[in-house]
């Protein structure tokens, strides 16, 4: 027999498992961060100990590579947030009764993400893309 409490307490580990998962996602991509911050520092540091007077003390492909890592590690953490998000939702619309609940559930959840995934969809060669609308949906 299935209590109402059930459903409520079934939604509320899911959102507790869906802030660890985030609180993991923050975890692990700060660690990334100071490890690039790392390597860029010991690279600095070497080019200044080899810098003589009148040259140009940064190398292009240094910073290139830096930002190309940092780059690398936000698409990651988008990823990763992006299918604990979704794993939620799974859960969620099966606990959640009734289509226009659901409905409005999603939606205002996806409006917390929205500035994301705009912010995604306006970088060059990002496979992120924003949840379909109700009308693009099939």
């Amino acid at each position: 027999m299935s209590y109402p409490t059930d459903q409520f307490t079934a939604l509320a580990r899911a959102n507790g498992e869906f802030a660890l998962k985030l609180a993991e996602i923050v975890r692990s991509s700060g660690e990334d961060y100071v490890e690039i911050g790392r390597k860029a520092a010991a690279t600095l540091s070497e080019q200044v100990r080899e810098l003589k007077p009148g040259s140009i003390p940064l190398k292009p492909e240094a910073a290139a590579s830096f930002f190309g890592d940092l780059e690398r590690s936000r698409e990651e953490a988008l990823a990763k947030a992006k299918t604990a998000f979704e794993e939620w939702q799974a859960v969620a619309r099966e606990l959640v009764p009734g289509t226009a609940q659901q409905q409005e559930l999603a939606e205002a959840v996806q409006g917390w993400f929205r500035p994301l995934f705009k912010a995604a969809a306006r970088e060059p060669g990002s496979d992120v893309r924003p949840p379909a609308t109700p009308a693009e949906k099939p």
